[in-house]
């Protein structure tokens, strides 16, 4: 049993305020001023050009969560026999495809022409970076969930905070809409993962730790080519200030994990960084 993942289970239920505390926490080491509210003023679209722009930003983020609905449909055939797991995946899977719906119509209206082709590339990509990970086994599946919902704040907060080039109505409904949406997804999956792993033996704890961590690793190894060009393309469409990205996400990541697994931060050993 490694003595390096001993856990010292602290009790408590994730929440959107323990999400904005380590983001807080680790923007401050990296990055000061994104720590605070935002200070960088923005600008609505107004060419043709720039609401190409935000366009493609959400054609991206379309195919993101079309394939959320594509692997956790997958993953709740092959691994969650049980209505209440299944009661969780069936949210998650239908609010995805709403939002992914919804950005497909913005995009058209914006682009003339239908681009679901392009989803379906988008799509693509994701599998062919995980293939059968998400639904391989139980912690494939919740280190994709962990990918998918919660590391992905990173990026998230640094839009949020920096980008400079907004269209109000679909700011509205990321803001209104899918946000919200995606927070129930997020607590509703991490405290089922804390009740997983509270409800198991020690040694059965330190099992589970190693066997996340290591899924997670091959996620984050596998997606290091996609979550790349995805700042690279919030920075080159939205203006996103992306100078910090990498400490911060890899602070980030680093983080959540510790706090999931019970685990201080430092003894969790080395993690693939964002730039690897």
């Amino acid at each position: 049993m490694s003595e390096t993942l001993q856990t010292t289970l602290a009790p408590y239920r994730w929440s959107a305020a323990i999400e904005a505390e380590i983001f807080r926490d680790v923007a401050e080491r990296h990055a000061p001023h994104l720590a605070g509210e935002r200070s960088v003023s923005r600008q609505a679209a107004e060419t043709p050009e720039e609401f190409a722009r935000i366009a493609d930003h959400w054609l991206w983020t379309a195919g993101h969560d079309s394939f959320i609905v594509q692997a956790a449909t997958k993953a709740g055939a092959t691994l969650f026999p049980q209505l209440d797991a299944q009661y969780v995946l069936a949210r998650q899977i239908g609010d995805d495809g709403f939002h992914a719906e919804f950005a497909r119509d913005y995009a058209r209206h914006h682009l003339g022409h239908d681009p679901i082709g392009r989803i379906e590339e988008v799509v693509a990509l994701h599998w062919a970076a995980l293939e059968d990970l998400p639904y391989r086994d139980l912690y494939g599946f919740f280190a994709f969930e962990l990918h998918y919902e919660l590391h992905i704040l990173a990026r998230l907060a640094h839009e949020r905070l920096t980008a400079t080039l907004y269209d109000p109505p679909i700011r509205s409904f990321g803001e209104e809409r899918a946000a919200p949406d995606e927070e129930v997804h997020r607590l509703r999956l991490m405290d089922w993962w804390l009740g997983y792993y509270r409800g198991l033996s020690p040694e059965g704890r330190v099992e589970a730790a190693e066997r996340l961590l290591a899924a997670d690793e091959e996620v984050q190894r596998r997606l290091n080519p996609y979550l790349n060009t995805r700042y690279e393309r919030s920075a080159a469409n939205l203006g996103t200030d992306i100078i910090a990205a990498v400490p911060i996400y890899d602070d980030f990541r680093r983080e959540v994990l510790s706090r999931l697994l019970d685990i201080p931060a430092e003894r969790l050993g080395p993690l693939t960084n964002l730039a690897d």
